[in-house]
């Protein structure tokens, strides 16, 4: 569609007394060069540090700390260290300091001197102080040493780096003292300081915490555990300059400031809080506790292999499912018994939606013989709440083929999706999207107001319960060719088919041209060309510039023109996009509504 989602500005919104985020596309006074983050953590007073992509530690500084943008060297990060892409996790230990977790789990002591953009690191920078620090859900200092650690199991920890100049001198010998349990079900934490500890739940709900002892004694505030705002689920990135300051990314980079004013438990948010302070902050997020993943290659057919690459701290367990709407509202029809599989924390890399996730492979799964075609998933659940659908497509073997075809929109799919900064619908738009990457909005659960995998499953239903045989393929195998497609009986578009490429709609004309049939049951069909790169693990659109107007890719506006119409017989226009006008049946005796009452 040429128009999907309104641009708004996100702004601090009072609810109930919470505080709530706006999410959408965010317009601003100013537009700044995009960047892909694989780390940002905040030092007090506004400074914030940033690790890019090939290494390189970037150092800003909120000047405003109003929610204003006031940005010390004109917001242009300045770079005061390289070679800090290899870390697990990296956070800022207050006055300067530093520290890193190595993949093997080393944690690592730095501290910047300066603390004003110039390269002038204290003596101990890059010493080891202690090991064994890679398997924890959540790691964050308090400021002054004192760093608390989360265990899978829930149980908060403190330790106290009682030295803080690169020597290891620990309170208690290094051995973390329990002082709270159940913080496993967060969906990210991080300190404000001084004690103060928030939580993000799943729900997006933020809780305050207040440790009062700060010395590795379980002693909390009365404010234990209030809710103080909600709706931040959303963030990629979360983290605090102290002095109730906070810092939220959005999926679209945008750098949002908060300030809880309270820093007690109730819920007192400073003005300008929720605006935008900068753009351009690309981050694949720090959800490190966040269950996800997606499978190698979309599409496979029994016998063959498809991998599966999932993210999960605690571990999960995998139930396979066939994706049918039931009855009794669930959406699939379960395959085999469920498989757990173990804890698994992967790593992302840069530039995830152009390059994908590149995670390591958690489970290799042979189709087996007897699943029939269909749209299928790997429900992922864990202890804690986490849940995830991983689509994928089985199509048929040449002996088991059906009467029908229907083309699963998995190019759609791929332009929707957000995760790891960048879309079809992010401003600036990817002009590179990997299929590569979790896909939140191709979940097959979700509202009647859907346009995606869900919306697909009706058809499908309708057709199965119908008594028809049907075989699904992703809009790659369509593009790669289907063998024997002429013998299918008709063809069926299913809901958005936006975005193909020229190979699909020549395949498509040519499958017309010998007497074949199309059923076109969705909108906005045929309306964007779009290639797939050499290895076919991502799409390009726009011709690979993303500044580029996508209106010369539409297919009436190529070189010749090849309107939808001149296939479909109708055409999407975007002034009729939410009009909701209504269709008159001019054939009500015609078979296709048949039991429908129209």
């Amino acid at each position: 569609m040429t128009t999907r989602r309104k641009f708004v500005k996100a702004t601090a919104l009072l609810s109930g007394g919470a505080l709530l985020y706006q999410g959408g596309i965010a317009t601003l006074f100013t537009t700044d060069e995009a960047m892909y983050f694989k780390f940002i953590t905040s030092d007090v007073n506004g400074i914030i540090y940033a690790i890019k992509s090939n290494g390189d530690l970037l150092y800003f500084k909120d000047q405003a700390l109003d929610g204003t943008a006031n940005w010390a060297y004109s917001g242009v990060g300045q770079q005061i260290g390289n070679g800090w892409d290899g870390f697990l996790r990296v956070f800022s230990g207050g006055n300067g300091v530093i520290y890193a977790i190595a993949q093997n789990g080393d944690l690592f002591y730095y501290r910047d001197l300066a603390q004003n953009g110039s390269w002038n690191w204290g003596s101990g920078s890059g010493q080891k102080i202690a090991s064994g620090w890679g398997d924890f859900r959540h790691v964050f200092s308090g400021g002054g040493g004192i760093i608390y650690a989360i265990q899978s199991n829930g149980d908060l920890l403190y330790f106290k780096d009682q030295a803080q100049d690169g020597t290891a001198n620990w309170a208690f010998s290094a051995v973390g003292q329990q002082i709270g349990n159940g913080w496993d079900g967060f969906l990210r934490v991080f300190s404000g300081g001084n004690g103060i500890i928030y939580a993000i739940a799943q729900n997006g709900d933020v809780f305050y915490y207040r440790d009062l002892a700060q010395n590795g004694s379980w002693n909390w505030s009365n404010g234990l555990g209030q809710k103080i705002a909600s709706g931040w689920g959303g963030f990629l990135n979360v983290f605090s300059s102290g002095s109730g300051i906070i810092y939220a990314v959005t999926p679209n980079g945008d750098l949002l400031y908060y300030r809880d004013l309270a820093q007690n438990g109730t819920a007192n948010w400073a003005t300008g809080s929720g605006q935008i302070i900068k753009t351009g902050w690309i981050t694949g997020g720090d959800a490190t506790g966040t269950l996800e993943g997606y499978s190698v290659p979309q599409s496979r057919m029994p016998g063959e292999l498809i991998e599966l690459k999932i993210h999960a701290p605690n571990g999960c367990t995998i139930q396979f499912l066939r994706l049918k709407l039931q009855s009794d509202g669930s959406i699939g029809i379960p395959m085999g018994s469920p498989t757990t599989v173990g804890p698994s924390i992967q790593v992302t890399a840069s530039y995830p939606w152009q390059n994908g996730c590149g995670w390591n492979t958690t489970l290799t799964l042979q189709i087996p013989s007897d699943w029939k075609s269909g749209l299928y998933a790997a429900h992922c659940t864990d202890t804690l709440g986490g849940d995830h659908y991983i689509v994928f497509v089985v199509k048929p073997t040449a002996s088991s083929r059906g009467d029908f075809a229907v083309l699963a929109n998995t190019n759609t799919w791929n332009a929707y999706n957000d995760w790891g900064g960048k879309s079809k619908y992010t401003n600036p738009p990817a002009a590179t999207l990997s299929f590569a990457r979790p896909n939140p909005s191709a979940s097959p659960v979700g509202s009647g107001l859907n346009h995606l995998t869900r919306a697909e499953l009706w058809i499908l239903g309708l057709m199965e319960d119908a008594g028809y045989r049907v075989d699904v393929y992703s809009d790659q195998d369509f593009h790669n060719g289907i063998p024997s497609f002429s013998t299918y009986k008709a063809f069926i578009l299913n809901t958005h088919p936006e975005y193909w490429t020229l190979g699909m709609r020549n395949q498509l004309e040519a499958y017309l041209g010998t007497g074949g049939c199309l059923l076109y049951l969705g909108g906005n069909g045929l309306y964007e060309e779009v290639e797939f790169n050499m290895a076919g693990d991502a799409l390009s659109l726009l011709g690979g510039n993303p500044s580029t107007d996508r209106t010369h890719y539409y297919f009436r506006n190529l070189n010749p023109p090849r309107p939808e119409r001149a296939v479909l017989g109708v055409a999407y226009r975007s002034e009729n996009y939410l009009t909701f006008a209504p269709f008159k049946i001019l054939a009500s005796n015609h078979r296709f509504f048949t039991g429908t009452g129209l």
